[in-house]
């Protein structure tokens, strides 16, 4: 019976949505003074779609990302900001952080191609103490 009720509650349990606006995460980043990471993706992108199953909602459900703001964006969707972004690299899926340092520089880093969670932890430890300077 117990086990019958944990199946229906897991199965219950709906993903966290993760921000797919890029502007309201930089507002946020910046008025909580909190790095920002963007994921770039697309639907199309069976690695894409693993990260952000497997990795991200997951980490989104625990709090592991509460520190830094975080938008998933799709590559398709707005092809001259993820160019910027990504700085014309291609490859698909891209973690890119942006931290302010105490001089109030950006500075940026990145991880590309699936990533499991502990790269992600380890970039954001790194983010967030960068940004406490």
């Amino acid at each position: 019976m117990v086990s019958l009720l944990l199946a229906v509650l897991l199965s219950s349990v709906t993903s966290i949505p993760l921000k797919t606006d890029y502007a309201e995460a930089y507002k946020e980043s910046v008025a909580d003074d909190k790095p920002l990471m963007v994921v770039v993706g697309a639907s199309w992108c069976p690695a894409c779609n693993v990260l952000k199953q497997t990795t991200l909602e997951p980490m989104a459900q625990t709090g592991e990302l509460d520190d830094v703001s975080v938008a998933v964006l799709d590559r398709d969707s707005d092809p001259e900001l993820i160019n910027q972004l990504t700085k014309g690299e291609r490859m698909l899926p891209q973690i890119i952080m942006f931290t302010r340092t105490e001089g109030g520089q950006w500075e940026r880093r990145q991880l590309k191609g699936y990533q499991p969670k502990q790269p992600i932890r380890n970039m954001i430890r790194s983010a967030v103490t960068l940004g406490r300077g």
